[in-house]
């Protein structure tokens, strides 16, 4: 009876999952969100380009907030303009070409052109909205309303944001760049010479939980203003992600929220009002991304994995929301997918999760990075597989708050092609 019950729970979590595993390089992803992809805030992209005769791998996740509009916008637009930036930096380079003689000359110039174009992708969507409304605080609501009809594809880009976790890969020489702006992950998933999982993130997640990160933030405003953070981590009792792309109501003068977007249409009646007072020396949040490179030469083996996934992963691991109400697991999510790609998968990985876990979960799609998604939701537990579908119990109103973020896990083997 168990057994059918847990065939008919992964029957509705496919059927709420978007996977794939793409013909080149064989790139995985995949995505879930409870109630259907189509409803998913998360995006990604993956692309290879030939440039100057040399393969770049570019993979990317998006885990969007207040809409699903940044997201996609990035997904759609950002790995264009890094290969456009990429194609003009290696031009500036002798023979056109980085590799393992110049690549140390050239490293940190790579990693500060990622950063710019990440910072400047998201300015541009700031100068979109200021070219249309320099002074909101002179709009009616009528002008408002009509502004937004007439340029809601601008509006909704600056009021809505996204996270953004990308990898920059060279395969031909196998070294990589990773870049963050938010609280998604790039790692190294690696299995070490005991045949036991490792890992190693390759660049930093930034979130108010990082003292660092509110040093950073406390530090960019007047020690007048009223406390920035609060005791769950908010920024302004709002959002809990310290850098974003969008979000431009946080980064702009309090008279865009109060006269633009508190229009858009589908507020009614607009629930951010009453953070207007609070915004009164933005920027509060940043586009400043962390950009690492790593030498993969050493570790180029299939059997090692380039890992990259949104925020809802770790809110899984952490289970407070979910299958460890008011507990926090207190693991690391990097960690607990390296375990759960290892060839044996270790007691204590399980004793994490709280349920047992099955290193081919994705069975005839054969696919690691859905393996991975699978034993995060509920592994062979059919009760934990049916809650993570279940929609009347995350809006229940009864018992402990029970919630699952949609998220997104690319995974690419090390070499393969």
């Amino acid at each position: 009876m168990s057994f059918r019950r847990e065939n008919e729970a992964r029957r509705k979590i496919l059927k709420a999952v978007l996977k794939n595993s793409s013909k080149l390089f064989k790139i995985e992803y995949a995505m879930f969100q409870p109630r259907g992809n189509k409803n998913t805030e998360d995006h990604a992209a993956m692309d290879a380009w030939m440039i100057n005769g040399h393969r770049w791998l570019f993979m990317s996740v998006y885990d969007g907030h207040l809409s699903r509009v940044g997201a996609l916008h990035a997904s759609r637009n950002l790995g264009s303009t890094v290969r456009g930036r990429l194609e003009a930096f290696l031009n500036t380079v002798p023979g056109g070409q980085l590799d393992r003689v110049n690549v140390d000359i050239h490293k940190a110039g790579m990693a500060a052109m990622t950063a710019d174009t990440i910072e400047d992708f998201d300015r541009q969507i700031g100068d979109a909205l200021r070219d249309i409304c320099l002074r909101p605080e002179e709009l009616t609501e009528e002008e408002a309303r009509r502004l937004i009809a007439d340029h809601k594809d601008i509006v909704e880009r600056a009021f809505s944001g996204t996270t953004v976790a990308l990898a920059l890969v060279n395969f031909d020489e196998q070294f990589m760049w990773a870049a963050g702006v938010g609280d998604s992950t790039v790692g190294l998933c690696t299995v070490g010479p005991d045949g036991k999982a490792q890992s190693q993130r390759l660049c930093d997640i930034h979130t108010f939980k990082d003292p660092r990160e509110c040093a950073r933030a406390t530090a960019a405003h007047p020690a007048s203003e009223p406390p920035l953070i609060d005791e769950e981590g908010h920024m302004l009792g709002w959002t809990e992600v310290p850098r974003a792309i969008g979000n431009f109501s946080m980064k702009l003068r309090s008279a865009y929220l109060d006269k633009l977007f508190r229009y858009l249409p589908r507020f009614d009646p607009f629930p951010y009002g009453h953070y207007v007072p609070k915004i009164l020396t933005p920027p509060y949040i940043i586009s400043e991304p962390s950009v690492h490179f790593t030498d993969l030469h050493n570790v180029w083996r299939l059997e090692n994995k380039l890992v990259i996934f949104t925020n809802g992963v770790d809110k899984l691991v952490d289970g407070y929301h979910a299958f460890k109400p008011g507990g926090h697991s207190g693991a690391d999510p990097l960690d607990v997918v390296s375990g759960l790609l290892a060839p044996r998968i270790e007691p204590h990985i399980e004793e994490i999760l709280g349920h047992r876990v099955v290193s081919r979960w994705s069975r005839e799609h054969n696919i690691r990075a859905l393996d991975v998604l699978g034993n995060l939701l509920g592994g062979t537990d059919p009760d934990r597989l049916e809650a993570v579908t279940d929609l009347d119990r995350m809006k229940s109103t009864e018992g402990a708050p029970f919630y699952v973020d949609d998220f997104t896990i690319i995974l690419w083997a090390l070499g393969q092609t």
